[in-house]
C-alpha cells in the first residue's frame, strides 16, 4: 500500500519535464550565462561614461566598462617595450609619492563633495565626487559634456608605474 501523505510522495505531484524542455533550459542557461557574468562584472567594477550634447547637433553617450581600463593597466607593462616602460617610470618617479597620496586622498573624499567649480561668461566646469565616481560636467554655449570615472581607477593607474 502506498502512503497517502503528499510529502511522502514528492515525485508524484511534480509535473514531468520532457527531454526537449530540459535541453532548451540548459541551452538557454549556457547561452545567457556569459551575459549575466559580464553584467555582474560591469556592475561591480563600474563604467566610464562620456556624454556629449551639442546644441542642435551631436547627442552622444559612450559607456565603457571600467574592466577594460583594468585590463589595459594589467597589459600595458607587459606589452610595452622595456625601454619605453623604463622611460615612463623614470619620468614619473619624482611624482610617485605625491600621486599616491593624491589618489588616496581623492578616494577618501566624502560623496557629494565639490572638488572644482569654475564659471566664466560662456562656460561652467564642475568636478564632483559621487558615491563611487568622479563626475566632470562642462556646460558651454555650444555643448554640454559629462564624464564619469570610477574613483578606484585613479589609484589603479599608479600600478602602471610598478
Amino acid at each position: 500500500m502506498s502512503p497517502q501523505n503528499p510529502a511522502e510522495r514528492p515525485n508524484q505531484n511534480r509535473p514531468k519535464r520532457s527531454r526537449p524542455a530540459r535541453f532548451i533550459a540548459i541551452a538557454l542557461l549556457v547561452l545567457f550565462m556569459p551575459i549575466f557574468v559580464f553584467g555582474a562584472t560591469v556592475a561591480a567594477t563600474g563604467t566610464v561614461t562620456v556624454s556629449v550634447q551639442e546644441k542642435g547637433g551631436v547627442d552622444l553617450w559612450i559607456p565603457v566598462p571600467a574592466l577594460l581600463f583594468d585590463l589595459a593597466i594589467f597589459a600595458a607593462p607587459r606589452l610595452m617595450p622595456e625601454d619605453e616602460l623604463a622611460e615612463v617610470r623614470r619620468e614619473l618617479a619624482p611624482y610617485h609619492d605625491t600621486l599616491e597620496a593624491l589618489a588616496s586622498e581623492l578616494e577618501s573624499i566624502p560623496a557629494g563633495s565639490v572638488l572644482v567649480e569654475v564659471e566664466s561668461a560662456r562656460e561652467q566646469v564642475k568636478i564632483t565626487k559621487d558615491w563611487r565616481s568622479f563626475d566632470i560636467v562642462v556646460h558651454s554655449d555650444d555643448a554640454d559634456v559629462r564624464v564619469s570615472i570610477p574613483a578606484r581607477l585613479l589609484s589603479r593607474g599608479l600600478d602602471l608605474m610598478g
